[in-house]
C-alpha cells in the first residue's frame, strides 16, 4: 500500500472550506472559523455541530484494487464504489479499515470512482489514506456546485446511513460538488452567514422548523428570515436560489409565535419579496410518522429518499 501525501489527499477532498494539519492528522472543516465562533456564541453544541464533517468527502478515480484509511478521531465513514454504497465503518480514534475495491460479488474492477463519506456528526481527522497502486488518484469531475444551508434535517441528523441523507442524494443525482452547512438545532441568523471559498451554481436554504419553536412572534421570525435571506441574495446574485419552507412536523401546538402555518407563510413571503424561488416543504415528505425517525420531525432513511426524489423533481422542473 502507498500512503497518499497530504497534498494528494487535499486534491481529492470536496465539501471542505478548510483543511488543517494537526498533531492528530488532517482535520477537515465545512464552516469558516467565523461561522463556528458565531454558533459557539449561541449554544456550545451548535459550535460543535458546526465543526462536524457533514458532506465532506474524498472523491476520486483510481485503478487501485484496495483502499486503506485510518482516523485520529472517532466517527462513522461510508464508502461508495461507482456510486454504490459498499461499506459503513464506525471507527474509534486510532482505528481504520481496508476495503477491496471490487464489485459486490468480489470480482476485480478496472478504473472506478471511489467516494469516502466523512461523518455527519463528528469532526473528521485522517491519519492516513493508502492505495495499493503507485498511481496518484484522479479527483472526480463535477458538473455543478450546490450550497445547502439549513438545520438538522439538512445535516442528516436521523439518517442511519449518512450518504443516504437528502443532500447527498440530490448532489449525486446532479453530479454536483456539494457544500453542506446544515447544523442541527439552528435557525435563521444573519451573523452566521459568511462569504465562502466556494462558488455555487445553486443555493438551497432550509431553515424554519427551529424558528417555529424558538421565535416569540411572527414579526421576530420575519426580521431574521428576511435579514438572512437578503445576505444570501446579495452574495449569490444571478445564481439559482431556492428556499424550502419547513416540511411537515407532528408537534405543532403550544409555540409562542402561533401556528405552524403562519411560520411557513412568513418564510415564503420573505423569500418571495427578495425574488427567491420558494419550494413548499409539505410536498416533499409524506405527513406520516412512519417516515420520521422520531415520529414527528426528522426523516429517517426512507423519508430522506422521498425528500430527495421529490426535491430532485422540483429542481428539474423549476427554472432558475
Amino acid at each position: 500500500m502507498r500512503k497518499l501525501t497530504p497534498e494528494e489527499i487535499r486534491a481529492i477532498t470536496f465539501g471542505a472550506v478548510r483543511i488543517e494539519e494537526t498533531a492528530q492528522g488532517l482535520c477537515f472543516y465545512r464552516c469558516t472559523q467565523r461561522q463556528i465562533a458565531v454558533w459557539y456564541g449561541q449554544v456550545r453544541v451548535f459550535g460543535e455541530r458546526a465543526e462536524s464533517a457533514t458532506g465532506i468527502r474524498l472523491d476520486f478515480h483510481t485503478g487501485a484494487g484496495a483502499l486503506s484509511l485510518s482516523v485520529g478521531q472517532a466517527g462513522k465513514y461510508e464508502v461508495l464504489v461507482n456510486g454504490l454504497l459498499r461499506a459503513q465503518y464506525v471507527l474509534q480514534a486510532g482505528e481504520g479499515f481496508s476495503l477491496p475495491l471490487d464489485d459486490p460479488l468480489g470480482h476485480p474492477l478496472a478504473d472506478k470512482r471511489v467516494t469516502v463519506c466523512f461523518p455527519n456528526h463528528q469532526r473528521a481527522v485522517l491519519t492516513s489514506v493508502a492505495l495499493d497502486s503507485g498511481t496518484a488518484p484522479v479527483p472526480h469531475g463535477y458538473d455543478s456546485k450546490i450550497l445547502f444551508l439549513g438545520d438538522s434535517i439538512t445535516q442528516g441528523t436521523a439518517s442511519d446511513f449518512d450518504s443516504l441523507s437528502y443532500t447527498w442524494q440530490v448532489a449525486r443525482h446532479f453530479n454536483a460538488d456539494m457544500l453542506n452547512q446544515g447544523i442541527g438545532g439552528t435557525y435563521f441568523l444573519e451573523d452566521a452567514f459568511d462569504r465562502l471559498p466556494f462558488d455555487p451554481d445553486t443555493v438551497i436554504v432550509a431553515y424554519g422548523t427551529n424558528d417555529f419553536s424558538r421565535r416569540k412572534t411572527t414579526d421576530e421570525l420575519r426580521t431574521h428570515a428576511s435579514g438572512f435571506l437578503a445576505r444570501v441574495a446579495e452574495a449569490y446574485a444571478g445564481r439559482r436560489i431556492f428556499v424550502i419552507t419547513p416540511i411537515w412536523r407532528g408537534r405543532r401546538d403550544g409555540q409562542a409565535m402561533g401556528s405552524f402555518e403562519d411560520c411557513r407563510a412568513v418564510i415564503a413571503g420573505a423569500a418571495e419579496s427578495l425574488g427567491l424561488r420558494v419550494i413548499d416543504g409539505l410536498t416533499l415528505v409524506p405527513p406520516l410518522p412512519v417516515f420520521f425517525a422520531d415520529g414527528y420531525l426528522h426523516p429517517n432513511d426512507c423519508g430522506m429518499a422521498l425528500y430527495a426524489g421529490n426535491l430532485i423533481r422540483v429542481l428539474e422542473e423549476l427554472p432558475g
